[in-house]
């Protein structure tokens, strides 16, 4: 089974993987919410979630530019692949990365299963890291995302 969707956060994490300096802390305290959001209400994606996202993205140039090219590429896409979606293990491994993240709080609740899911539980880990830059760097599923879309935008 192949996946549409919107292609905001997948936009947001292949440029944030790409991302060459470090998030300001106000940045990164606007992501952490954003990944808290996620976790808590991922229903508001587009009613405020998303808006949330863009302003990190928007005021950073070097992140907003990656944006823009990786959101045209994936928003040319029929769908994406299932298989270049982060699997239940990849996001464990991200997950154990950042072993702070399991002595705080509850346990989410969501499993990643469906599309968004998987996707949101990688912008949670993420984004509440305490070195997000380092963390997204390790979500390989990105690396052949990008493989994938720069293969698709060829034959195009």
């Amino acid at each position: 089974m192949n996946t549409k969707a919107d292609n905001t956060i997948i936009a947001f994490l292949l440029a944030f993987q790409d991302l060459k300096t470090a998030l300001g802390e106000q940045e990164k305290q606007n992501l952490k919410e954003v990944a808290k959001q996620l976790d808590t209400q991922p229903k508001a994606w587009e009613d405020y979630i998303k808006g949330r996202l863009l302003e990190i993205i928007t005021p950073n140039p070097d992140l907003n530019q990656s944006y823009q090219l990786y959101k045209s590429q994936l928003d040319n896409l029929e769908e994406i692949p299932d298989e270049l979606l982060p699997s239940e293990a990849e996001i464990s491994r991200l997950n154990t990365l950042e072993k702070t993240l399991i002595n705080r709080g509850f346990k989410p609740q969501n499993e990643a299963t469906g599309y968004e899911s998987q996707i949101n539980n990688v912008v949670v880990i993420v984004g509440s890291s305490s070195q997000p830059e380092e963390t997204v760097k390790q979500a390989t599923f990105l690396e052949k995302l990008k493989q994938f879309l720069s293969q698709s935008n060829q034959s195009n």
